[in-house]
């Protein structure tokens, strides 16, 4: 991508932002035991298995022999409370992927994707909730040389600064901001979260997130075009809205809770990325 179409994109991010961002303010979890910020009890924590199904028919940058992308995947997510305001938590996926170009010629792959493990503490709880995390994300279970592969064999380690603050009656809001240092050729990335969420009555509640990636820029050299696995180029900006519908079955239990989630993901704006929609069903747990 040239010089001036890639400043083009990127000063065309802030319009779009903009719109996500009132249209999270349209919608409104106090479910704070597992909102970003907020970090478990000793003994209590957060389950959740996932389908997800993301398909792309556009690529943001060049890559002029892309056809589509297509991936189902089953993804657990889970945290813990340590004591002492620290919690641990992670999430693996099994991914099943399908990437055509042009003339209509599939490549496909399947397998686990990278592991990522991290810890959070939480500093303070008033007059907002503040929490860092680091995190690391290990390439350990899948090979990286697959036609088709679920992640790039390279280590990962993000710090994060998370902020919440409840808005009873009104829900609650959450603003994260971070760094992931990558190893190997890939770019470092700033990373930024906002969220809104909202109880409409104690079974049933509304989450938003914007959610985005912006590269640093600092690829090694000869790697900044897409390639291979076109979700996983080594350099790209992208930014996505996501929308929660969530039911809780037995919000007043005292021991497990269970519920049910439905995710719908638009890939609002990007560069050298994917541009497509995700469709998610999520069981949850807190217990």
């Amino acid at each position: 991508m040239n010089a001036s179409k890639a400043r083009h994109n990127r000063f065309s991010l802030f319009p779009k932002a903009a719109m996500a961002i009132f249209a999270m303010g349209c919608v409104s979890i106090s479910q704070l035991s597992y909102a970003g910020a907020w970090v478990p009890a000793k003994g209590e924590g957060y389950n959740k298995i996932s389908f997800n199904n993301f398909s792309a028919d556009e690529f943001e940058g060049d890559s002029p022999d892309f056809g589509e992308f297509n991936s189902d995947s089953y993804t657990f997510y889970g945290e813990y409370g340590l004591g002492n305001d620290y919690a641990i938590y992670g999430s693996l996926s099994h991914q099943q992927l399908a990437q055509s170009n042009s003339a209509n010629i599939t490549t496909t792959g399947s397998g686990l994707s990278d592991l990522e493990i991290g810890v959070r503490h939480q500093w303070q709880a008033e007059p907002f909730v503040l929490s860092t995390s680091l995190l690391v994300k290990l390439p350990y279970l899948y090979d990286e040389d697959d036609p088709l592969p679920t992640g790039n064999g390279q280590e990962d380690i993000e710090f994060r600064v998370l902020i919440g603050k409840s808005l009873y009656p009104f829900g609650y809001f959450g603003v994260e901001a971070g760094y992931r240092y990558r190893t190997g050729a890939p770019s470092d990335e700033f990373r930024y979260l906002l969220e809104y969420g909202y109880d409409i009555s104690p079974n049933v509640y509304f989450r938003t997130k914007l959610d985005g990636i912006l590269s640093a820029g600092n690829a090694s050299a000869g790697n900044i075009d897409a390639f291979g696995n076109l979700a996983l180029v080594p350099e790209f900006d992208l930014g996505k809205l996501e929308l929660t519908l969530g039911y809780n079955f037995n919000p007043e239990s005292k021991d497990s809770r269970w519920g049910a989630e439905f995710t719908y993901t638009d890939d609002l704006y990007g560069d050298n990325s994917l541009q497509g929609e995700t469709l998610s069903f999520g069981i949850t747990r807190v217990f």
